[in-house]
This record gives C-alpha cells, structure tokens and sequence, in this order.
C-alpha cells in the first residue's frame, strides 16, 4: 500500500510498497493544507489501483527513473505480460526507420510524436491501444479549433498524424503477436485545396511591384512552376547555360540538401530567353554556390520568402492573398492558357502524368485564356456556311 511522508526540507513525498518492495516518489509539492488535500487525493486513487491490481506506475510517476524498475518487477511477477509501453516501443521504432527518411520528414514525424501520439498513448502498454482509443483520439484532433473558431487540423493533416501510429501498431503487433487493433480504420475524406492562380495581369503587377532584387526570382518561380525547395535548393552546377537547361537535382528544406521530392522531380528544364536572362544576372550577382540567397548570403528560407517577400508583395500589389504554392499553380495554367503541350507542363512540373492538368487546372485554363467555347463555335460555324 501507500502513504504520504513529509521530507525533512518540508516536501510531501509518496511512499509506495508494491510487489514486497518499496518505492519512494517525491510530489515536489511543500507541505501546506492545499498541497495535502491536493496529494491525499491522488494518494486515495493511488491505493485504490494498488487494492485492485490495476495500478500503473508510469501513469502516476511519468517521469520517474524507477518505471523500468517496477516494469521489470510486474513482468517477473506477471510472466504473461511481454508487450512494452507504447512510448519504448515508439522510440525504438523511430531509431529502426529514421536511417530511411530526409532529415525533414524525420523532424516531422519526431514532432506529430511529440505533440499528439505520445501524450495519447505514452503511458499504455502498446496491447492494450484499441480502435476506439484511436477514434476517440482522431475525433479530439478534428475538433482542436483557432481563436477564429475554424478548424485547426484539416482532414488530411489528422490522417498524415495517424500515419506514424498507424506503422508502429503494425509493427509491434507483427512483433509482439497481438491483434492489429486499426484493420478497420478508415482514413477521413480529404477535400482537395482549390488552387488560386494568379491571372497574367496578376503576375505583372506582382513582378512591377515586388523588390527589384527578387524580380528574377519570382520570375523563375512564375516562368518554370519550380517548387520553393527546389528554387532554394538550386546550385550554379545544375544551371547549364551551354545547353539552355535548369538540371533539378536537390531540395533545401528546413536548412538541409536533399534529393528531389519524387523519381520524376529529378528533371530538366528546358529555358526560355527570359528565364534564362534572369538567371544569368542572379548567377552573377550571387557569391554563393546557391543561385538565389538570403541578404546574408545562405540559402533561401521559404519561411522568411513568405514573411518578407510573398505576402508584403501581395499586399502592396493590391492582389488577394494567396499560398506562395501558387506561384507553381500559376505557372500551370498560364502555359497550358498559351497552348503549350500538356506533355510539356506535365514534364516542366515534374508530374508523373497529364492526368492532374486536367483535373486541376482546366477549369483555370479555360479563364486564363478567355475561351468558353466560343472558337469551337466559330468552327462550326464556317463547316455548316
């Protein structure tokens, strides 16, 4: 069983006697009437799981260097109990995949573990997590509201959160022999973002209003459709002016050198006049091996792009804001707008097919270009004169 002590410095202290062996856990609490009242009731719930064989030393002393002690001491009384908590077993996980990840899904994946699973699940032997627990958990996210009243996680940000959950489950059921608890979890329905891209008229104003040593930034950005990471990540030694082509190689993102996004990132643009004019002068005015630096003269970071370049930018055009992705959105549809081929923006865009042009963007194109059917009118109309 267990009792309060008062420490000689005056700190109420928990003495634990558990499986014949005593445990001593400081409350780090002084001994005043509030501070009693507060541990006598935590002592009260202590001594109730201890009666009835449910108590859990992790869940009372979460951070108590004695857990593995009395873990250890459970399992040699309890042989039958194998499976670890879900917090070991997580960082074990993470220390057996993070060799296959970039550095940034690695921070992301340490933060969702941070911020979500491990307070949800840190303190449960990894068994005993069901599919109600995750549903439970999985409602809780989507209903996290802003100031605003809007949602704060979108249905896609709440599944990429369970993804993590959803492997190391996997695993430690593959492991340990237990029943997969997620088999039927069902991923929420994403609604696809609309994108918002900028008209031709848009685009010039952005360029005639934006700082005149980022015109030629965004305007490789507007020209070629290049993602943030991969503008920020582009080196003099993929600039080939002999052949008139922009190799894509690497990504900088959240202050590393990457491989490209997918298989088909890895690509060639081909330059046009202008963009490779802008090029030119960044190149030259650059003492960077980056093409495109920060005043400081390292790389390029999209969160200070977006704070002091995108945004003001907008704002002082007088245009609706809008994400910096759309500076590739509208690429997009302004190359398909002026007829380009549709195999030619999907291989400048690095897609892996035509397919998202048509789904995404054709109803852009058809704004962009001022067409509404009229000229397929007009057409039929001179085969029936």
């Amino acid at each position: 069983m267990a009792k309060l002590r008062i420490r000689p410095n005056g700190v109420i202290q928990y003495d634990v006697c558990v499986y014949g062996v005593r445990f001593r856990e400081t409350s780090g609490l002084p001994a005043t009437p509030t501070n009693l009242k507060k541990t006598k009731a935590v002592l009260k719930r202590l001594n109730a799981e201890l009666a009835l064989g449910t108590f859990d030393y992790k869940e009372f002393f979460p951070d108590s260097k004695k857990v593995e002690k009395f873990e250890l001491l459970k399992r040699a009384k309890n042989p039958a109990l194998t499976t670890p908590y879900f917090d070991t077993f997580s960082k074990d996980w993470l220390a057996r995949q993070s060799h296959q990840w970039k550095n940034s899904y690695r921070i992301n994946v340490v933060s969702i573990m941070n911020n979500y699973l491990l307070p949800a699940f840190g303190n449960k032997i990894i068994d005993t997590i069901t599919l109600k627990d995750v549903q439970t958990l999985r409602s809780d996210l989507c209903n996290l509201t802003k100031d605003s009243g809007k949602r704060k996680l979108s249905n896609k940000r709440v599944n990429i959160i369970l993804v993590p959950l959803i492997s190391i489950l996997h695993m430690a059921a593959d492991e340990y022999d237990f029943p997969y608890p997620l088999a039927r979890l069902k991923p929420l329905r994403e609604e696809p973002s609309d994108p918002n891209p900028m008209t031709q008229e848009e685009v010039a104003r952005f360029l005639a209003t934006v700082e005149p040593q980022w015109r030629d930034y965004y305007l490789v950005r507007f020209h070629t459709g290049m993602r943030s990471c991969e503008v920020h990540g582009l080196m003099k030694d993929c600039v080939d002016f002999t052949h008139g082509l922009i190799r894509v190689r690497r990504n900088w993102v959240n202050g590393d050198l990457t491989d490209v996004k997918t298989p088909k990132s890895n690509r060639e643009i081909v330059m046009t006049p202008t963009v490779e004019a802008a090029l030119r002068r960044a190149v030259e005015n650059s003492r960077s091996e980056f093409v495109f630096t920060h005043p400081k003269g390292c790389p390029l970071d999209t969160r200070y792009v977006n704070k002091h370049l995108w945004y003001p930018t907008l704002k002082n055009a007088k245009l609706a804001k809008r994400r910096p992705y759309e500076t590739r959105h509208t690429a997009a549809v302004l190359h398909l707008a002026a007829h380009e081929n549709p195999l030619y923006v999907s291989r400048l865009l690095g897609h892996s097919s035509t397919r998202m042009l048509y789904e995404v963007y054709a109803p852009y194109v058809i704004n962009a270009a001022r067409q509404d059917g009229s000229a397929f009118e007009a057409m039929m109309r001179e085969g029936n004169a």
